[in-house]
């Protein structure tokens, strides 16, 4: 398939951006997408295969804090040119967010008896398991933003996504990972790791009892616990929020927020996450954006819209599912910052509380800060061992009261699976997650009844 950049070269898109009319006193600029994936999933209805191609472009305009958007479905030069120098500002009509029909045309998919064996090898491994289910994903996407004064900026992204699920007396279980193709998931042993994490799940469950009501010490595994403080803080760091009033955040600047040893940052140039980049989706540089430092907020994380509104400029964080989406501020990795305690030494001197083995999924008000989140494997900690294993369970709190109440941070720092993504209006993207361990104070536990069970992923 011919790539973005040869179909449109920089010629070309400065050609547009001659003709691009900005509204007076304000700014425009212009973006081009081509996303294509291709997906093959094995279950009890044989091994079923789809593709999918997404492109266009979108102009926006923005003056005073407002915006227009203009999308439309393919990438005809005239048509580019035409809406470059039109000077209203609309919607298209058609949905373009889904995916057309297109002829998988990947020569490394892997055969049908890759995953059939795959399969084999999750019954034959994980006692107990039945309905197995495997899906893989590749995806590729090219996009390329532009606007006045600046130079061109390309991105291509490269992601394959790989989820195994299986069901056992006792409930379901899953496991997924991410990397850049399917050989380095292979060469990292990614694969091995997750049937191996399946096994640990059917043996936890099988021995697993409720988690006991009430408030707990909670002690945070590293890196599967990172939703922790993506969903209990980080989006509250978002600069839109904090423009709506909707971010507890919104006027503690430059004020304490945890303790001495908290650091945070989100970084979109860590090698190999999901949430990486080089360039946004405005083409603004991707950076690492340290938000708190020694326990004092220092950023919050904006585009070039809620940066400019802010005085601070973007960082980097503007981020859009589609060509027909608006930008948003968002997150890429976002992580606690390692400490310098040693991990062992938290958990021996922990007398009691519920150690968490893996956040799966969590939610926030985020005018509140208020959270829940499942966790979908825990223990109980006694006397500094890891002894009952408990059913997935609830975590309700506060984001900036459980931030305050750290009690130790581990040196431990970990990122999750590699398949991670978050919704945020209506826009799903790949983001990383990462924590070390971490001793918080009491959260409110209850079991995890009508929760419900999040995708992996």
């Amino acid at each position: 398939m011919e790539s973005l950049e040869s179909r449109f070269d920089d010629r070309f898109v400065e050609r547009a951006l001659e003709a691009l009319k900005a509204p007076r006193g304000g700014w425009a600029d212009l973006f081009l997408e081509r996303f294509h994936s291709e997906r093959m999933t094995l279950g009890a209805g044989g091994l079923q295969r789809s593709s999918g191609l997404r492109e266009g472009f979108s102009v926006r305009r923005v003056d005073a804090g407002a915006q227009q958007l203009h999308g439309e479905e393919g990438l005809q030069e005239e048509r580019i040119l035409a809406a470059c120098g039109s000077e209203g500002g609309s919607t298209a009509s058609r949905d373009a967010t889904g995916a057309a029909s297109s002829p998988a045309s990947d020569s490394e998919a892997p055969p049908s008896s890759w995953m059939e064996d795959l399969s084999a090898t999750i019954a034959a491994r994980v006692p107990g398991a039945r309905g197995v289910t495997i899906r893989l994903e590749k995806r590729r996407r090219e996009t390329c933003a532009a606007h006045p004064g600046a130079p061109v900026r390309r991105r291509r992204d490269d992601r394959t996504i790989l989820i195994l699920r299986a069901s056992i007396e006792q409930g379901s279980i899953a496991a997924g990972g991410g990397a850049g193709s399917l050989r380095e998931l292979l060469d990292k042993g990614r694969v091995a790791e997750m049937i191996a994490a399946l096994a640990r799940q059917a043996e936890h469950l099988r021995e697993a009892r409720e988690a006991p009501r009430g408030e707990h010490a909670i002690l945070l595994a590293p890196g599967s616990g990172g939703v922790f403080f993506h969903e209990a803080c980080g989006h509250a760091l978002e600069a839109d929020g904090v423009l709506e009033a909707r971010s507890p955040f919104r006027h503690l600047l430059g004020q304490r927020v945890g303790p001495e040893s908290l650091g945070a940052m989100d970084d979109a140039t860590q090698p190999g996450l999901e949430g990486s980049y080089a360039v946004d989706d405005e083409g603004s540089a991707g950076r690492g954006t340290v938000l708190i430092a020694k326990g004092i907020l220092k950023s919050f994380l904006a585009d070039r819209l809620t940066g400019g509104l802010l005085g601070c400029g973007t960082t980097g964080n503007g981020r859009r599912e589609s060509f027909m989406d608006l930008p948003l501020p968002r997150m890429s990795n976002a992580f606690l910052m390692a400490g310098d305690e040693d991990p062992e030494a938290i958990l021996r001197e922990t007398a009691s509380g519920v150690y968490v083995h893996a956040l799966t999924a969590g939610r926030m008000d985020p005018a509140s800060g208020n959270f829940e989140f499942k966790a979908s494997a825990g223990s109980l900690i006694e006397q500094g061992r890891l002894t009952t294993p408990l059913r997935p369970f609830v975590l309700s709190g506060n984001g900036p009261a459980a931030l305050r109440g750290i009690r130790r941070i581990g040196r431990d720092l970990s990122f999750g699976s590699g398949a991670g993504a978050c919704g945020k209006k209506g826009q799903k993207l790949p983001v990383a997650t990462g924590l070390p361990t971490v001793l918080l104070g009491p959260l409110e536990v209850r079991p995890a009844t009508g929760f419900g069970s999040p995708p992996v992923g």
